[in-house]
Parts: structure tokens; sequence; C-alpha cells
């Protein structure tokens, strides 16, 4: 399964992220602060409140909250620059300010954290919240998403952006930059910082599976693909649909994995995502001809000829396939529904064959 932890916010805020995100993921999940949370009245608009009924929570367990715990506190084990602080003072609305939810971690953990006057309490209506320095605020999301996502789920984020920002000025600090002298920068804590975040690597893969998938999406002509179109594809709770869509993520998956690779040059990731173009149209003609020739295998069985001695009372699978148009009403009724059954168990079949299956049915009614 696909599986992946959204960071750092409770919702995904980002209409064409997540849009990408369920296109790919089998699940995906949001750190929520508490069981019964509700995140809908954090969307802003309609279509993303509809999309985001498809994320799960995840509240943190003991276990996980325990291993952000240590590592948070790893991170502020050195000497660190009195800028970090928080004033008590400062207003709520202060842009250098980030707040998370108090459930999102322990007692202990804010308990330290006040001690050190790294954080401040905050409450808002019936939530408690804590507000730290932005770059704190982000590092710990990002820790504590590792640690709910274990080593079976991926994370993901749609702030891509504001991490590497931190990650370039982080390097700054520590001397990780050509105008500064390593023997007199007072930034030697953030080295840890840099390590701990760890988000060059999954900056790459994420820009690297969002190409990707645009990719697909243009091989198909559904840049713009309408939102009805993908609530439907994730209604969609059988095992084959979700087969599909397995096959799908992991046919990008695959070049992901290649085109990360630190060894290569831009050239070599460029030709990769031109490869990965040309295997997806590729796949795509191959489908197209595979489900006309099952189509047509179902046409000429013989069973059909053996119903054919009565008119066609309906049958909205086939008149969507265009079959029913290619026997002009000649079927039997018994013989139409076993044909029907027929075509879809051959359409079916072929699909399984197809990563770009899982977005050919996106596009609605075919001939085949």
């Amino acid at each position: 399964m696909f599986a992946a932890i959204y960071y750092p916010h409770t919702a995904i805020r980002d209409e064409n992220f997540l849009k990408h995100a369920m296109l790919y993921w089998d699940e995906i999940e949001y750190i929520s602060p508490s069981h019964g949370f509700d995140v809908l009245p954090r969307y802003p608009k309609t279509i993303i409140q509809e999309l985001a009924k498809f994320t799960k929570p995840h509240v943190p367990t003991e276990e996980e909250k325990k291993k952000a715990h240590d590592q948070i506190m790893d991170l502020i084990s050195a000497e660190l620059p009195s800028w970090l602080q928080v004033d008590r003072n400062s207003s709520a609305d202060d842009r250098h300010l980030y707040s998370m939810f108090s459930g999102k971690l322990l007692p202990d953990t804010w308990r330290e954290l006040e001690e050190r006057r790294l954080v401040k309490f905050e409450k808002h209506g019936d939530f408690s919240d804590y507000a730290s320095h932005t770059y704190l605020g982000l590092c710990m999301m990002a820790i504590l998403a590792r640690c709910c996502a274990g080593s079976l789920k991926y994370t993901i984020t749609d702030q891509n952006d504001s991490y590497y920002s931190l990650l370039k000025h982080l390097q700054f600090l520590s001397g990780e930059h050509e105008s500064i002298d390593p023997s007199k920068t007072t930034g030697q804590p953030f080295e840890r910082w840099l390590t701990t975040l760890g988000v060059v690597n999954a900056r790459l893969v994420d820009k690297t599976r969002e190409t990707l998938v645009s990719i697909t999406l243009d091989v198909i002509d559904a840049k713009e693909l309408p939102v009805e179109s993908l609530l439907r594809l994730r209604q969609d709770k059988t095992s084959f649909a979700s087969e599909l869509r397995q096959n799908y993520a992991r046919s990008i998956q695959e070049y992901v994995d290649k085109m990360v690779d630190p060894k290569l040059s831009k050239t070599d990731i460029t030709a990769l995502a031109e490869d990965f173009r040309r295997k997806m149209e590729q796949d795509l003609n191959r489908l197209r001809a595979e489900l006309k020739l099952s189509a047509l295998k179902t046409v000429l069985s013989k069973e059909v000829a053996v119903g054919v001695a009565a008119p066609i009372l309906g049958s909205t699978a086939l008149v969507a396939s265009g079959v029913g148009t290619i026997l002009g009403g000649a079927l039997g009724i018994a013989a139409l529904g076993k044909l029907a059954v027929e075509y879809r168990s051959g359409r079916n079949s072929v699909f399984q064959k197809h990563p770009m299956s899982f977005l050919y049915a996106s596009k609605g009614i075919r001939l085949y």
C-alpha cells in the first residue's frame, strides 16, 4: 500500500498538491491533535473540502510522541542563540511564530521547551496551542511526521519551498557558505538541525514525483482533471480500483527512485523524464489497442452468434462501450447479459496490465 503522512499543517492547503497526492497515494493522513478533531472547517474552498474527505487523521501514539521527544531534545541540546527564544509578550499573530496544537507532543516536551523559553502557551477557543519560532516549529513537525510514518509510510509536504528556504538559512548559520568563516561562526548548533531536518532528498523526491504525475496527466490530456472525476475514482473502494491505482503509483515510483540518484546530472534526469513520457505514451497506445481487440473478440464470440435471435431491450454497459451499436440490436437478452459480463471481464484483464489504466478510467465513457 502506498500511504503517506502529510505535514506540517493539520490540513493540506494547496488544491493542486492535494489532487496530485490523491491520484498517487492509497491513503493520505494528516497529524491530528486528538480523536474527533474536525479538520474540514480549516479548508478554505468547497472543492478542497470535498477532496479532504478522503484524507484520514493520524493521532500520534505515546510511542511516536516519545520518539519525537527524544529527537527534539537532541535538536536543542546545544546552546542556542537568543533570537530563537520566544517573547511571551509578543502578539499571537507575530509572523515569526509557528503554532502547534498541544496534543501533538508530550506534556514533557512542551515543559522542556517552555523552560528554555523556546515556546509560549496560547489559548484559542477550545484548543491549547504552543507557539515557537518558525524555524523550530517546522523542524519539530518534520521530526513528528517521520516518527508517525515509521518505516512503512512516506512523508509528504506542500511546504517544500518553506522547508528549502529554512534549510539554506540553516546551512548559512552553520558556516556551510563560502562567505562565512567557520572558525568565526556562532551557528555550530545548527549543524545538528541540518542532520535532523533532512529535507534535501525529501524535497527532491516530492518534486520528482509531482513532475512524473504531471507527465501522465499530459499524456492522457487530463491536466485539468475534473474534481468530480477524481472524487469518483477515490469513491471506488473495490480491490480492483486499488490495484489499478497501485500499478500507476509503482510505475511512477520506479522512475522516482532512478531520478533522485545524486550521481545523475541534470541531462541524465531530463533524459529519464523523457523516457518515462515515452513509456507512458506507449502504454496508453497499447491499452487502447488491446481494449479494442478485447471488445471485438467479445462481439465475435460463439455465444453471441447463438444469441442473434431477438431485439436488444437495452444494456448500458454495451451501449456506452460502442459494442451495442456494432450488433445493431440483434442479440437475444440472455446472450446480451453474457456478452456484458464477458466484455467487462475482458476490459478489466486489459486494465490490469497497464499503469495508465487508472487515469484512462477517469476520462469517462470511451468507445471501448
